[in-house]
């Protein structure tokens, strides 16, 4: 059974100008990230994603494999405490 579940990705950047991070909304969304925002984050950017799937693992794993055909690198996952615990 599909259900939404919501997590962020954590992807190592560098400070980036208003054009750059226009420039990374586009080419995650050209790959199918139209379901995710964009934030910054100490480390870099933090994706936060809303994705439908069969299972948690299934919508983390699709969005991570989405985000790297956009050329970034995903430093790991991070869940709220009440999505984690909702998922299980």
């Amino acid at each position: 059974m599909r259900a939404d579940f919501e997590f962020s990705l954590i992807v190592p950047a560098s400070s980036m100008t208003v054009d750059e991070i226009l420039d990374t909304a586009d080419a995650l969304g050209v790959v199918g990230c139209t379901d995710a925002s964009v934030r910054g984050h100490n480390e870099g950017m933090e994706l936060l994603f809303e994705r439908s799937g069969d299972s948690l693992q299934i919508a983390i794993a699709s969005a991570i494999s989405d985000v790297e055909r956009a050329g970034f690198a995903v430093a790991r996952v991070e869940m709220a405490r009440d999505a984690a615990l909702q998922a299980g």
